[in-house]
């Protein structure tokens, strides 16, 4: 079994989710994958930003999606943190607490320990519903509100108990390891650019088999290259089967083990 922790689908409000959906089936049946993470991706459909109309629709559609195919998609909504925080936790009640959402998705909107959050961390770890991070290490093209996984980790010390996925392992890069190592709360997924060699060796050896999660950043990546960032790694069946999907089962569900 193969469960991916990151993919996105770029649908709007004039491009429906329905061929998109239809696309990334058939690429997850050519590749194994029998269940994925699923987000919007704001950034390229134009608008990192998007106000309460917005917000909406996108809780909308995830639920059309997830009601389409239940046993398929794990939805996560994306949250803009600089929307009111009363309408952000009554969308959240609604589509996440109340509704078949998984979880939230935190992008590149303000940096990670911004107060502007904490209402939203507060809700998330008071109810245990997983949260997934983009974060990177960029010495060019960083946008103003792009997290690194040092902004990550002070986040995550202030809440113990908020379960963090932190992507791209190839953003994060050795230093995003060590960053988070100390933090049991926060995990880490494969994706990101082009696999290199090394860096999942060592984030398996510093963080142990249980905290990592194979993503690929689809459709920006290709399913091929970032399983083949799995398979190239020798690594017990165990700890494969961790990585590809036992994580994945774990973290992607609300309430917890």
């Amino acid at each position: 079994m193969i469960v991916d922790s990151h993919l996105h689908l770029v649908f709007t409000r004039t491009q429906p989710w329905e061929p998109l959906v239809e696309k990334a089936l058939h690429h997850m049946q050519m590749h194994g994958i029998e269940k994925t993470c699923l987000m919007p991706h704001p950034q390229f459909a134009g608008n990192i930003y998007p106000n309460q109309a917005d917000m909406t629709f996108q809780a909308e559609t995830l639920v059309e999606i997830a009601n389409a195919h239940p046993d398929v998609f794990l939805p996560l909504l994306f949250i803009n943190p600089s929307l009111p925080s009363a309408f952000t936790l009554e969308l959240m009640e609604k589509y996440i607490l109340n509704g078949p959402i998984i979880g939230a998705k935190f992008h590149i909107s303000m940096i990670a320990d911004d107060d502007r959050y904490e209402p939203i961390y507060d809700f998330l770890e008071r109810h245990d519903i997983p949260l997934l991070f983009h974060s990177w290490y960029k010495t060019v093209q960083r946008t103003t509100f792009e997290s690194t996984p040092a902004d990550i980790a002070r986040m995550a010390r202030k809440h113990p108990k908020l379960r963090i996925l932190m992507a791209h392992l190839t953003g994060a890069k050795l230093r995003g390891v060590q960053d988070i190592k100390a933090l049991p709360n926060v995990y880490l997924d494969t994706s990101g650019s082009q696999p290199e060699e090394g860096y999942l060796e060592y984030a398996l050896r510093e963080l142990g088999s249980d905290r990592v999660l194979y993503g690929s950043d689809y459709p920006i990546r290709a399913f091929s290259t970032q399983l083949a960032r799995i398979d190239s790694v020798d690594m017990s069946a165990e700890d494969r089967d961790k990585v590809l999907y036992r994580n994945a089962l774990q973290f992607f569900r609300k309430g917890g083990a």
